[in-house]
């Protein structure tokens, strides 16, 4: 007995998955994640922040049912005694509710008292990051900024600027003019609204000074002027004339400045122009010398009807033109009227020898 000769085949090879290791850490998370989910679903989240307040300590993801979690006031914030500065994780898993009003902002140390000046502090508190405007009263005058700004610089506060002053407004004399003069000459310094009143010499030759510009000054800013000062000029107009009328007001040999006069016309003309001329700085009348037109004064006629306007006809022609329109449409509306009657009775009438029949 011989033994058999054929050569010893190799097993088939064994068939793996092509991602092992993938699966593995997929569940390993799967188990992971809902392990957490059991041991943390009976717990709180992380503490609530706040502007004023910092927690105490470094915060953990969760916390447990009756866990506390301290805070203190941040750098620029102060306590007041007045309110809770911890909280804890309740039962039903959140946390107790308080706020941050335990801390406020560190304020800046009152401003001195400044004499003749109103302080308004804005949205009423001292503290840092906020503002204090200053207003002088009547008669004064402010000299420096306008606001300062409390500012924090680590844990301290200031005050951006120097508190400014209020001093009287005063002025110094007002200009003097030529061929004129003003009250109070004499007086060097002039305080708020004090005047001074200017008036011209008496003549010129033949002619007078008129004032041109404001008469009485003001002392309203520190050394400033309500206006500039006035001038002392000759200024003289034209003798009015005015052909087929006649000067009715204002009778002088010669017409200064601001001189009036009123005119009015003859008979059988009428004016053209303003009854009323003024003399003005320019040496002219204001408005011009108006003229006598011959005839009557032109009137203005009312505004005529709308059937007046051109190819609009008249009331009574508008109906005449169209009467036989409206006797056409009025047959026709009684012959349908007549038609539907008729319809109606006879409808009625058959209907009536239905139920007989």
């Amino acid at each position: 007995m011989t033994a058999s000769s054929a050569p010893c085949k190799k097993p088939p090879a064994r068939h793996q998955s092509p991602l092992p290791n993938q699966w593995r850490v997929l569940g390993t998370l799967l188990v992971t994640v809902g392990f957490l989910l059991f041991t943390f679903s009976d717990a709180c989240g992380p503490p609530p922040t706040f502007e004023a307040m910092e927690l105490i300590g470094k915060p953990k993801p969760f916390y447990k049912p009756g866990e506390y979690a301290n805070y203190r006031c941040k750098v620029g914030w102060e306590y007041v005694y007045l309110f809770t500065t911890s909280t804890y994780c309740e039962q039903n898993n959140s946390w107790l509710p308080i706020t941050d009003w335990a801390c406020e902002k560190i304020k800046c140390a009152q401003l001195p008292i400044i004499p003749h000046c109103r302080e308004h502090i804005v949205n009423g508190t001292l503290a840092w990051g906020h503002q204090v405007h200053f207003e002088c009263d009547e008669g004064y005058y402010l000299v420096g900024r306008k606001f300062v700004t409390c500012l924090l610089k680590g844990s301290t506060t200031h005050w951006s600027h120097g508190v400014p002053r209020c001093e009287k407004i005063l002025c110094s004399p007002p200009p003097k003019i030529k061929n004129g003069k003003h009250t109070f000459s004499d007086v060097e310094i002039f305080e708020y609204s004090e005047s001074v009143t200017y008036s011209c010499d008496p003549s010129h030759k033949d002619d007078e000074f008129s004032l041109v510009g404001e008469k009485s000054l003001y002392c309203v800013a520190n050394g400033v002027w309500s206006s500039g000062a006035p001038e002392c000029r000759v200024i003289r107009c034209p003798f009015p004339e005015l052909k087929n009328g006649r000067q009715v007001t204002g009778f002088r040999k010669k017409y200064y400045y601001q001189a009036t006069i009123m005119f009015d016309c003859n008979v059988g003309y009428h004016l053209q122009g303003s009854e009323t001329v003024v003399c003005n700085s320019n040496n002219t009348w204001e408005p011009p010398i108006p003229t006598c037109v011959k005839g009557p004064r032109p009137t203005h006629p009312t505004k005529p009807p709308v059937y007046n306007y051109p190819g609009y006809p008249e009331p009574r022609e508008f109906f005449n033109e169209n009467l036989d329109a409206w006797l056409i449409a009025l047959i026709v509306v009684t012959a349908i009227a007549g038609i539907v009657a008729c319809g109606t009775c006879l409808y009625k009438c058959c209907q009536s020898r239905k139920k007989k029949g």
